[in-house]
């Protein structure tokens, strides 16, 4: 055999050997990719128990003080504060006094307006005495307890017509109402605190004069809020007077309201509905920036799951009885921002706790739980 055979032969031989070897290979990646796909995955599990599971939908507002007063001077006069200074911030108990404006001038002719109605009364008792002896008593009383310091009380009671005709003919009633109108615009002089409160603005100061109709300040009531909110249109048949709501304040204070007003019409822009939310609490303040959930009903036979879990707004991983992975259809009955509320699963049947990347129709688990 020459040297050229035996070159052909041993490059023969050289390439079997590599085909049988690369052969072998690619028998042994196969034979390991088919034992992968055999792998068991250890995973958790949810056990499903429908039951009565209540919606809400959380939306965002700030509170409002339910009872907010502009101090408007319906007279004129020097400012004055007479306890507290009057100053934003300032706190008020019901029934202090906020501000004065300087009376003096004006209480005189009052207590002259008072003194003329004194006068007339006396100028009408011989005559009583004379002609109604039955009401002289009661009228010489009403003299006597007459004070020009403070307010008139009311008219004795007349006893006949004959009496009433001639105290009115004697000018008596039209005094009477001459000074009650002008006790009525000195009690103007002084702003009282309707409610429990604080001022929030203030336009004035003490000493400058104040002018009428010039605006002094704004007064809120510090326990009693409202929050407005929008809820989308779609729950407006859900929406109910009178509801609990619960409120979680920028403080992460937790309080509870109600409903209180509806608006029946719907926002042409957002297509949401304004509803207003009463909360009663000290804690809360004026401004606050707040999340409430309002609740809408109940859905039954139903289960709440994170909406994670929920694949192409329909399917839900769940565990065979041959502990494979399956895929299977749900009604997705409700939606919030964390979880869904779906129907149409059975009680028992075990989901996927968590999802797994790469999960698939088929994959062979083992269960941890």
């Amino acid at each position: 055999m020459n040297r050229k055979t035996v070159s052909i032969v041993s490059g023969l031989i050289i390439l079997l050997i590599t085909y049988l070897a690369s052969t072998f290979l690619i028998s042994s990646n196969k034979e390991t990719y088919n034992n992968n796909t055999n792998i068991t995955h250890s995973v958790k599990t949810i056990v499903v128990k429908n039951s009565t599971n209540q919606i809400s939908v959380k939306v965002n507002g700030n509170l409002k003080s339910k009872y907010q007063i502009e101090l408007i001077s319906e007279v004129q006069g020097k400012l004055q504060s007479p306890n507290k200074e009057f100053k934003t911030g300032q706190n008020y108990r019901k029934g202090e006094v906020i501000l004065k404006l300087d009376s003096k001038e004006f209480l005189a002719n009052v207590k002259q307006s008072r003194s003329q109605f004194q006068n007339l009364i006396a100028s009408i008792l011989p005559d009583i005495k004379l002609d109604y002896p039955e009401s002289y008593k009661q009228w010489k009383d009403y003299f006597k307890n007459f004070n020009i310091d403070n307010r008139v009380k009311d008219f004795p009671k007349h006893n006949s017509e004959k009496e009433k005709f001639y105290v009115i003919g004697k000018g008596l009633l039209a005094q009477f109402y001459k000074v009650k109108s002008l006790e009525e615009r000195l009690s103007k002089y002084t702003i009282i605190s309707p409610f429990q409160g604080t001022l929030i603005d203030v336009f004035a100061s003490e000493e400058s004069l104040v002018l009428t109709g010039q605006k002094l300040g704004t007064y809120i009531n510090t326990n009693i809020f409202d929050l407005e909110v929008a809820v989308p249109a779609k729950f407006g048949d859900k929406l109910e007077v009178g509801k609990k709501v619960d409120l979680e304040s920028t403080y992460k204070t937790k309080h509870t309201g109600k409903i209180v007003r509806i608006n029946n019409s719907i926002d042409n822009n957002s297509q949401s509905i304004r509803l207003f939310i009463e909360f009663n609490s000290k804690e809360l303040k004026d401004g606050m920036y707040s999340s409430v959930n309002i609740p809408l009903g109940n859905i039954d036979d139903s289960f709440s799951l994170s909406r994670s879990l929920l694949i192409n707004d329909s399917f839900v991983y769940y565990i065979k009885n041959d502990m494979t992975v399956g895929l299977m259809n749900v009604e997705a009955a409700f939606y919030d921002d964390e979880t869904v509320i779906i129907k149409g699963l059975e009680d028992g049947t075990k989901i996927l706790k968590n999802y797994i990347p790469g999960v698939y129709d088929g994959m062979k688990v083992k269960i941890v739980d």
